[in-house]
């Protein structure tokens, strides 16, 4: 059963959230949903119109350093601004368009209805301990990391190498190596020379990329909890999409999609967000293999060496595993 954390009552499950039965207002205009705000108990003699660099970016308007209102042009991207805020600790009231951040949510959910979201504790995905792992028999199981817990210890690898990548979704050089590498990685697990785990890191975060590394990563996450089979080709997609676009929960779930993968909801939604947090956090005070933690990305760990050859080079990549003895 996935961990639970309580919110007023209410269930939250990692960026979860509490219904209210009321229906809300429609709301149209930022002065709209500046009066429903008021009306509905909230305190705001000044709202601040922000500058937009696009009529397509969402109007936000600030009352005072702790009251932010959004008006997006559709409920993606309102929930996508959503997200955002929530990847920043922030717990938003969201519904259809809009978007408002506030200390005091609830009396306004109370009245406008809409979602309180937030940031939760919550168990990770299945076959994910940290890393998703494939060898000759494909995907090997492994129990979802618990929401307060820590992964159990893989098996070692017996008789064949023990490979894992770390990759972050939104990297130039991850893209590179998984480019020239990923039918190599592929083909020695699935011929039974080697355990090949893969684990998906958010190190790239930043505002203006709109957080592409960590919801990169949950959506890898999503796809290994519901189509484990589907997670290779799914990144290999996924990381070169993102070298062209930004990223953009509809795009990435067609694009799961295309893989087989149906999991829309869990990444607009950045249901394991908290896992990744964890899992990257893990990575990098943690030993990888027992080597050392994790220094950067792509990191290529084969039976405890760390490869420091060309991550574009797949033939130096081969001889390097080929030069390992085998546990």
């Amino acid at each position: 059963m996935r961990a639970r954390a309580w919110l007023a009552g209410c269930a939250v499950l990692a960026l979860a959230a509490c219904a209210a039965p009321a229906p809300p207002p429609q709301i149209t205009t930022i002065g709209e949903l500046g009066a429903a705000y008021v009306a509905a108990g909230g305190a705001c003699t000044d709202l601040v119109e922000q500058y937009r660099a696009s009529d397509e970016d969402p109007v936000v308007a600030a009352c005072g350093a702790d009251t932010e209102l959004v008006l997006a042009a559709d409920a993606d991207q309102a929930q996508a601004v959503a997200t955002q805020r929530q990847l920043q600790e922030q717990t938003v009231l969201v519904h259809d368009r809009w978007v408002i951040r506030d200390p005091d949510l609830e009396p306004l959910q109370q009245e406008l209805g809409g979602q309180i979201l937030t940031l939760a504790p919550a168990d990770g995905p299945a076959n994910m301990a940290d890393a998703i792992a494939f060898d000759a028999g494909g995907v090997v199981p492994a129990e979802p990391v618990p929401a307060e817990g820590e992964p159990a210890a893989p098996a070692p690898a017996e008789g064949v190498h023990d490979v894992l990548v770390v990759i972050d979704p939104d990297c130039e050089f991850c893209a590179r190596a998984l480019q020239a590498s990923s039918g190599l990685l592929a083909s020695l697990a699935d011929t039974g020379q080697a355990r090949v785990s893969y684990l998906p890191v958010s190190l790239g975060d930043r505002i203006d990329n709109g957080y592409a590394s960590t919801l990169g990563a949950n959506a890898l996450a999503c796809v290994a909890d519901a189509a484990p089979e589907a997670y290779r080709p799914f990144q290999d997609a996924l990381v070169a999409h993102l070298q062209e676009e930004p990223f953009d929960a509809a795009a990435v779930s067609a694009l799961a999609a295309e893989q087989g993968a149906e999991v829309a909801p869990c990444i607009e939604q950045a249901s394991f967000a908290w896992w990744v947090r964890q899992a990257t956090v893990r990575a990098i005070e943690q030993p990888l293999q027992g080597v050392e933690p994790l220094r950067g990305v792509p990191t290529i760990v084969v039976d405890g060496a760390t490869f420091a050859g060309d991550v574009g080079d797949a033939e130096a990549l081969a001889a390097f595993v080929a030069e390992q003895p085998v546990g």
